[in-house]
């Protein structure tokens, strides 16, 4: 369908013009974001993720953030998550205070030391 003439359609759209059932989803997005959606899937049904698993990679950088060595009783009750769960969160992050192999060495790399080259 021409683009212009979708435009104009969707300007005469009403809620009225939408199936009951999918008047909720209009309700959250608007006729027009509707309507785009609609024509995005073009009959085939869409799958909408849980939010759970849409916002758990903020989440857990979140929990990153926050985690200081002490309070994942905390984070977990914050989160509404098990202790063995934050522990799962932060198996693959540097113990809190640890510092990395650069920063003892003071930024200088490996093949970076002050040896005389004569």
């Amino acid at each position: 369908m021409d683009e212009e003439l979708l435009n104009e359609l969707i300007e005469d759209t009403t809620i009225e013009d939408i199936g009951e059932r999918y008047r909720a989803i209009v309700d959250l997005i608007g006729i027009r974001k509707f309507i785009l959606l609609s024509n995005y899937a073009r009959g085939d049904e869409l799958y909408f993720p849980k939010v759970e698993n849409v916002v758990s990679p903020a989440r857990n950088r979140r929990i990153k953030k926050e985690f200081n060595g002490y309070n994942s009783k905390e984070l977990a009750d914050k989160y509404n998550l098990t202790i063995k769960q934050i522990q799962n969160i932060m198996k693959d992050e540097p113990p809190v205070g640890q510092m990395s192999i650069e920063e003892w060495m003071g930024g200088a790399g490996v093949n970076s030391g002050t040896a005389d080259p004569e």
